[in-house]
Parts: C-alpha cells; structure tokens; sequence
C-alpha cells in the first residue's frame, strides 16, 4: 500500500492520471453520443502529438498520443471541404440534424458534470474526511465577547444542527449583523449564546471584495507544548519551556485547551492567581488533590530524542504552599485566566536557519537584527495590537499591517514597532523592532509589499483530527454530491466571469505544470483529496469546453443555435473562417497558460 501510495503521489503520474481519467470521460460522452446518433467514429484519441498506442476496432482507432493535455474524437464527415457521398452521409457528423450535432457538442461537459456527481456522491457514501465544528477563539473578538471559549463545540445555529467546520464557517459568514442562536456542548453540558457577526469587507480568492460575517474563531489549536514563565505555577512543578503535556490524571492533552480545560476542572479554578489563593486558604486540605501529569522532554536538541516523563503532585505539597505565597505576594489581584495565562511554544523562536535569496544564502536573522529577537524567546504582545495567543492571530496581524503598506511604496519598514517577549528564562523583554517590507506577488500574481518575517518556530498550531462523516441515506448521499457538485460549478462560474471581464487578469490561468502541481498535492494528501480535486477539475473543464469560443463545445453549440435560427447549414466559407479562428484563439492560450507557468516557476 505504501508502495503505491508513493508512485500515485508523484506529480507526474498523478498529473497523467487524473488529466486522463478527467479527459477520457469528456471525450467518452462525445463518443456516446455520436453512437446513439449512429454517426461513424474515425478516431478517439488520448493526448495530442505523436502516437504511443493505437488499435483499431471496426472503423474506429483508438489511440493515446505521447502528450497528455487533452484529447478528442473525430467524426467521419467532420472536415467542411470533404465531399460525403450522399449514401454515406447518414454516418456523417455534418450531415446530422443540428440538434443531433447539439446534442453531441453537449454530451462532453455533461459527462464531466456526471462523473463530478459521481465521485462527489461516492464520497458522500464512503464518509468525507471533514473537520468538527470545535472552535478556537481569538482573543478580543465578537466570539470572546460573547462568552465562547476555545475548546466549544457548536451543536446548532437556529435550529440547524452542525456537523462540521465548513457547515459552521459557511452559517457565519452569510449573516453579517444578524443576530444568531447558537447551543455549544462544553464540559458536557449544553449552553445557549447569542451572537451577531460583526460585517467586514474581505477579498476573496478572485481577488474582489465581499461583505462577509465575522466572529473571530479559527480551525486551528495551539498544541501542548507549553512556555513556562518565572514564578509561576508549572515552574514550581518542574516544567520546562517545551515539555509536552500528554497526559493529566490519564485524560490526554493534545492540544492546549485540553490542556486548560483539564486543569480547570482538576483544579476547581479560572485562573493561576485563583489557585495561589485556594492553596493558601487550605481549600484542597481535605479533597483528593493528585494530580498525574505525564509529559514529552526533548532531551537532545541535536537529536531530537525526547523521553517520557510522569510527575505526580498533590496541591497540599509544601513547595505548592511556597510557590503560591510568593506568587501572591507578586500579584495582588486576578490577573489572567488560564485561557490567557498559558502559551504554547506554538510561538516560540526556534534556532535561526538561512534562506535561499536568488543564489546567496541568507540569515534569516538578519531581518531581526535591529530587534534583538533570539532563540528561545516566545512572542508576547505587540504595541497598539495586543496580547499574541496564537500564531494564527499573529499570522493575521501580519497579513494586515502588510497590506496597510501597499498603498506606499516607498515605505522601506515599520518604525518604533515595540513587541514584547517572554525570554528562554521565563523573564519577560521589551524589544524595539524596525521590520523590513519586501516585494513579492500575491496568489493572483499581483505585486504586493510583505512584512519580511521569515521566523521558524519550536512547534506547530494544527487542525484537529477530521473525521469521516458519511450520508445517512443514498438519497442524501445524491443531496449532498448534487449541492456539492452545484457549489464548485457557481465557483468556476465566479472564476470565469471575473476572467472575462477583466476583474481577474490573464495571469492567473494556470497550464499543465500548474495542474500538474495541484495534481501532485492532492496525490499526497491522500485517496479522497485526489478524488476531490479529480472532481474540480473535471467541472472546470466541462465548464470552460462551453464557453462559447470557436473550437470548443461551446462554440459549436453557438454556431448550431445560430444555424437553427438561420434554417439551413452556415456557408462554408463562414465555417472554415470560425474553425481557423478557434485554432488560433486555443494557440494563443497555450501560450498565456504556459508563459504563466514558466513565470511562477522563476517567482516562487
């Protein structure tokens, strides 16, 4: 299996399989449609340019053809200065009636739409891999405002119950300032909150601007490897910056919140301070107050080994009572709850490496140096932004500082920029940064200024771990493919139109290499990712074949619709015109699709 998985995730082969698959059936409903039609077929071939493999059978050779781009089949009569002697011309595909003609321009992206239906509703049966609906809150958000926390799992929105991430995402984004219902499940227990997604003006993947509905929760968790700061609680258990909790009282912590949520409910306590005073007020003296924690210590940097360690520890301890004593004498008041208290390492600087810039290899310290940022240090805060919980908030804060820049060019960096972090000790620093700006291009080949912050960090946030959600029923099962289906057809319809108009730029058109990396990335993800991509592509293409441009199918539904309208055949001399004209209008864009192509190879 894993051998396979190999060959299969090889960008080549999964580029040729799924552009073979995704090209055999469009030209496979051309065939069968000008079969029921009985309209002789000369040839059905796979791929352009010099043969590979043909046979023939009956009056039709089928070939595959040494270039995988595309495909096509020849009917007999096809050529307009070919004479088809008249007992002939009932096989003929000029010669057909024009809704027969019609009919079998059409059958191609219909075959596509069918085989997108196909794999989408297969999938549906066979269980999608799909994200849970269990949020993570950004800190001084609508969601945070309105009593979420990280960790909720959303059960329903106004009596909709919901099953996954994109169900909640989409719920959300749809309903910008209108008031909604939502029951969450949190420490088993169900809660009502209301909220109202705050509008804000965002630009899509096309590059336009959309008012969307925003509440500031986010798919991805900070995992368990915790920052332990000086004088405080893990520090008196002997944590180190780095440990990884996996376990406390055998619940496992795999992520943060987990982290948190277990502490809070072993505990009985919402923040540090709260437990400092509990110990000093002897409130576990006569309650079971073991608390097992098990965790991961990297032992050899160099190595990256690490061995397991458990730590038993009972909050009536003497060195408990210490630690809370000074802790108390250092914090007079509830300062920080758990949720804000405890950082991952998610945002810890790791070890500087280099980058490649051109053919110079770079420190990637270099852009930090008039900072003072080091190895080790956990990003804190930002001026005039706040308290940093997570790399995805960081990661937002640097997506719009940069795009406050575009707009002036000349700007070579951000003055006075002060950030705040905990230092490998537990201490705290305040640094003054000037970060550099850089040109770059967007995902839509525009040029854009970026904030020049090419950091590594000591570990990663992630997505939890989807689960497959299969249809309950067949008939679901088609519900769900049909909207699925429906829903990328509105999205390449989007796409094309921004095209056609000019909102999008030529540029964005990818050609073979770009399928062929989308191909190869699919591959690695995995059997149903491929499958998924497998079926947008197969949209895409059925959708483009009718645009109504000479030498697609589209085209020729134009000219049939236009000869049905005339009643009688076109002159062949406005045939050969729109054929010759097709021809140099698909030339032309083989040659935007490749010189794209070649373009984001140098750039990125």
């Amino acid at each position: 299996m894993e051998v396979l998985q190999a060959i299969f995730s090889n960008t080549i082969i999964a580029f040729i399989l799924l552009i073979g698959i995704v090209v055999f059936v469009h030209e496979l409903g051309h065939f069968i449609a000008g079969k029921i039609f009985g309209i002789q077929v000369e040839e059905f071939s796979i791929g352009f340019g010099p043969k590979a493999f043909s046979i023939k059978k009956g009056t039709t050779d089928y070939r595959i053809n040494w270039f995988p781009l595309g495909g096509y089949v020849r009917f007999y009569g096809a050529d307009i200065e070919e004479n088809i002697p008249i007992e002939h011309r009932e096989k003929s595909i000029l010669h057909a009636k024009v809704y027969k003609r019609a009919i079998v321009s059409f059958a191609g992206p219909l075959a596509n739409f069918v085989l997108s239906f196909v794999l989408l509703t297969g999938m549906s049966i066979s269980g999608i891999p799909q994200e849970l609906p269990i949020i993570s809150v950004l800190p001084n958000s609508v969601a945070e405002r309105s009593g979420f926390v990280t960790g909720d799992k959303i059960l329903s929105i106004d009596d909709k119950e919901i099953s996954s991430w994109v169900q909640l995402s989409t719920i959300i984004t749809k309903n910008a300032e209108k008031n909604l219902n939502i029951i969450i499940e949190r420490d088993g227990k169900q809660r009502n909150i209301e909220i109202i997604p705050r509008k804000e003006e965002v630009e899509t993947i096309f590059g336009n601007k959309q008012t969307v509905g925003r509440i500031g929760i986010v798919n991805s968790f900070n995992s368990s490897n915790i920052v332990v700061l000086k004088g405080s609680f893990f520090e008196s258990l002997g944590l180190k910056t780095g440990d990884k909790i996996l376990f406390i009282n055998e619940k496992k912590t795999e992520y943060l919140f987990e982290v948190i949520n277990e502490i809070q409910r072993v505990s009985n306590t919402l923040s540090e301070y709260e437990l400092a005073r509990n110990v000093q007020n002897n409130y576990y003296e006569n309650l079971n107050t073991n608390i097992h924690i098990e965790i991961e210590r990297i032992i050899d940097n160099s190595k990256l080994t690490a061995k397991n360690v458990k730590l038993n520890i009972n909050l009536n301890d003497k060195n408990i009572k210490s630690w809370s004593s000074l802790f108390l004498q250092t914090h007079k008041s509830v300062n920080l709850t758990w949720n804000k208290d405890l950082l991952s390492t998610d945002q810890t600087i790791s070890q500087f490496s280099t980058i490649a810039k051109g053919n110079k290899l770079i420190s990637t310290q270099d852009a930090w140096k008039n900072c003072g940022i080091k190895a080790g240090d956990t990003l804190y805060s930002v001026e005039n932004y706040g308290r940093i919980l997570s790399l995805s908030q960081f990661y937002i804060w640097l997506d719009t500082t940069a795009k406050s820049f575009v707009s002036n060019v000349n700007k070579t960096n951000i003055s006075d920029l002060k950030l705040s972090v905990i230092r490998a000790n537990g201490s705290m620093a305040l640094l003054n940064c000037k970060i550099p700006l850089r040109d770059g291009f967007d995902h839509l080949n525009r040029e854009q200024l970026f904030l020049d912050f090419p950091l590594n960090f000591m570990t990663q946030n992630k997505a939890l771990k989807p689960v497959l959600l299969k249809a309950q029923t067949v008939t679901d099962a088609f519900n769900r493919g049909f909207h699925s289906m429906l829903n990328q057809m509105t999205l390449t319809f989007t796409g094309i139109k921004m095209l056609l108009t000019g909102s999008i730029p030529l540029s964005n058109l990818g050609g073979p290499i770009a399928i062929a990396g989308v191909a190869g990335d699919a591959a690695k993800g995995g059997f149903m990712t491929f499958i998924f991509t497998m079926a947008f592509i197969s949209i895409n293409v059925g959708m483009m074949n009718l645009l109504p441009f000479p030498a697609l199918d589209g085209g020729s539904l134009l000219l049939h619709a236009v000869e049905a309208a005339y009643g009688k055949p076109l002159p062949k001399s406005v045939q050969l015109g729109v054929q010759r004209a097709g021809v140099l209008i698909l030339l032309g864009l083989f040659v935007v699709v490749f010189y794209n192509d070649i373009l984001r190879l140098i750039r990125f």
